[in-house]
């Protein structure tokens, strides 16, 4: 064609195009200016492509928003201090590498307050760094730990399927969605249900376990509720109504969510716990030696209300660490009210709530809540009291190592 006959790139000039005669259109010095400026366009062009890929894969990297979620598809409020929610913020980031460093050096300035502390602990913490300064976790450390001597035979350990934490993931603890009495043998809940005995160099003074103190103590948490529900003074606050629904739309009831927190996030409400709940917050901090709030930013207590025709949305909570616990105080007696915890078809349980019979599960599997009732005993509302209490199979060295990456008020 005409184009072959004038010019070919097939000639003896290494690529460099040439007239019908062999002759280069263009001088060394030109070709040289050509090939600079195409590898310079190939270079451009190949960043560009893997910026883009990196932006996709990796949001927190390229989004103008300082808030990236870890778990995407779980149902967040909008409270950007909501560590549950929002444990990627720039905020919560820099108070974790802070916390992470101060933890290393009082591992060396104080080792024997953590003696014995597990290894998964540093593990978990250096996930936590790469996912926070990288958006992913490293090969290497996706790699299973070989089970510790803390795990418990016989009961699975984490993670399994349905358990999904949004904050901080401890590896290799013994994960059962609910925890029944009895429960399977060995399991580390009978520490929350039974006496433990007082240790030799204690005091005397036998402390019952936390479960079973909430258990005998039902009716003066309720009386003080009561007591305090009568004033004209009303003190819960509504949820973010982007973490509930409704459980039937032909109902007409608006469905709502309420607390009244004692603890919030690890930090103790003074004037609620003084004023108001005094004989209960005498319970907690006498009665409750695996509470974890006032010890630990991951841990809350709270009085928790849900109105008839209310659904709390699927979610998981913070972190494996903590078990926790439903004290139910008012429950109507005509009610369709479960809770329900764990991966549907797969380890899935459904739980209905009895006044007085505490409730112990796992709220770092997926779980939801639903009331529906016609009664309209104490305007038809389902209350519990919610108490988050340590692992128990955790020692004081984890508990205090975990205390000092995420302190009261994270």
């Amino acid at each position: 064609d005409v184009w072959s006959d004038k010019m070919s790139f097939e000639g003896p000039n290494g690529g460099n195009p040439t007239n019908g005669n062999g002759q280069p259109l263009l001088g060394s010095n030109d070709t040289s200016r050509v090939q600079i400026i195409v590898t310079c366009i190939t270079c451009l062009v190949a960043a560009s492509i893997l910026r883009w890929l990196h932006s996709r894969r990796h949001p927190s990297s390229s989004s103008s928003s300082s808030t990236v979620k870890i778990n995407s598809g779980d149902n967040g409020c909008n409270d950007p201090n909501c560590i549950r929610c929002h444990s990627m913020s720039t905020t919560h980031i820099k108070k974790f590498q802070r916390n992470a460093t101060l933890l290393r050096r009082l591992v060396k300035l104080e080792p024997e307050m953590f003696e014995g502390m597990r290894e998964d602990v540093w593990r978990a913490v250096e996930e936590m760094e790469q996912l926070m300064t990288h958006g992913h976790i490293t090969a290497k450390s996706k790699k299973q730990p070989k089970p510790t001597q803390s795990s418990t035979d016989g009961i699975p350990p984490s993670p399994q399927p349905g358990q999904d934490p949004t904050v901080f993931f401890l590896p290799n603890l013994a994960a059962l969605p609910f925890h029944h009495v009895p429960c399977i043998k060995d399991c580390p809940c009978a520490r929350l249900w039974t006496t433990i005995p007082p240790h030799k160099h204690s005091p005397p003074i036998i402390l019952t376990g936390d479960m079973e103190a909430l258990r005998t103590n039902y009716a003066v948490i309720k009386r003080e509720l009561m007591s305090v529900m009568s004033s004209s003074e009303d003190l819960f606050t509504t949820f973010d109504s982007a973490v509930y629904n409704q459980v039937h739309n032909i109902n007409s009831q608006q469905p709502e969510w309420s607390s009244i927190y004692l603890y919030h996030q690890g930090i103790q409400q003074s004037e609620m716990c003084n004023k108001y709940f005094p004989q209960t917050t005498n319970i907690l901090e006498t009665k409750c030696p695996h509470r974890m709030a006032g010890k630990c930013g991951l841990g809350s207590v709270y009085f928790s209300k849900l109105k008839n025709n209310t659904k709390v949305k699927e979610h998981c909570g913070p972190t494996n660490v903590r078990w926790r616990c439903h004290l139910p105080l008012f429950v109507p007696q005509s009610s369709k009210s479960y809770l329900f915890v764990g991966l549907a078809g797969v380890n899935e349980e459904r739980i209905s709530w009895k006044e007085g019979v505490p409730i112990l599960f796992d709220d770092s599997f997926v779980h939801s809540a639903e009331h529906n009732t016609d009664n309209s005993t104490v305007g038809g509302e389902r209350i519990v009291l919610i108490v988050d209490l340590w692992h128990p199979s955790l020692s004081d060295a984890d508990r205090t190592a975990i205390g000092v990456l995420y302190p009261p008020g994270y």
